[in-house]
């Protein structure tokens, strides 16, 4: 039974020709049950333009580009293909790189050093509505992540000092008609000292308060 190739086209966007020849080195050794049929371009206004007049699949692009940069060439190409699959490739794994080429609309961000296995899979996972992450710069988004939902103290988290003394009585499981019985308040009242401090810690539960409490060594 003959096995069915599936066709894949590509537009890489890399001003270093030896980067280009060498990524389609690597997805040519890779061609069993995918063909790639590769096009390049050395800047982002080049790109553009093979984006506006062909059909491609997958965009793999650079984020340090002359005069457009990755994250500029990008936000451009969204304006016209809204649905092109882009994975950004770079050297860098800077937060802010990755960040922008995120917000920009990029499905996912690998670095150079990718091996050849792993650069297809990206390309798979992409095509098929997931994002993918080289594991450096996975890690990176989520020690992001961690930073943003924890205030760095307490003194910085702007919480009163009757906003912290609820924060520890939740911490130790106490309900809401518990911490209005032992403050002398009422349940309305902590009730919205719950909703205050869910939004100064930018937490969405009573277990991201729980972490934030331990984070402040308030147990």
């Amino acid at each position: 039974m003959e096995t069915l190739t599936k066709t894949i086209r590509l537009l890489i966007v890399d001003d270093h020709q030896m980067v280009r020849d060498g990524i389609k080195v690597m997805l040519e050794s890779r061609q069993n049950f995918l063909r790639f049929e590769i096009d390049e371009a050395e800047n982002g206004e080049i790109a553009i333009r093979k984006i506006l007049t062909k059909n491609f699949d997958v965009v793999l692009i650079d984020y340090q580009l002359p005069g457009l940069t990755g994250a500029e060439t990008l936000q451009k190409i969204r304006l016209y293909k809204k649905d092109i699959k882009v994975l950004a490739l770079s050297n860098y794994d800077e937060f802010s790189y990755v960040r922008s080429m995120i917000n920009e609309g990029a499905n996912g961000y690998i670095l150079k050093n990718v091996e050849p296995s792993q650069l297809v899979h990206a390309i798979e996972a992409v095509l098929n509505g997931k994002s993918y992450y080289s594991n450096e710069v996975a890690l990176k988004l989520i020690e992001s992540a961690k930073n943003a939902d924890k205030p760095e103290n307490l003194e910085k988290s702007g919480l009163s000092n009757r906003e912290v003394e609820i924060l520890k009585m939740i911490a130790w499981e106490m309900t809401n008609d518990e911490i209005a019985k032992s403050l002398f308040i009422s349940k309305r009242t902590v009730d919205t000292h719950r909703q205050n401090l869910l939004k100064k810690l930018r937490v969405k539960n009573t277990a991201g308060l729980i972490k934030a409490a331990y984070s402040f060594n308030l147990l």
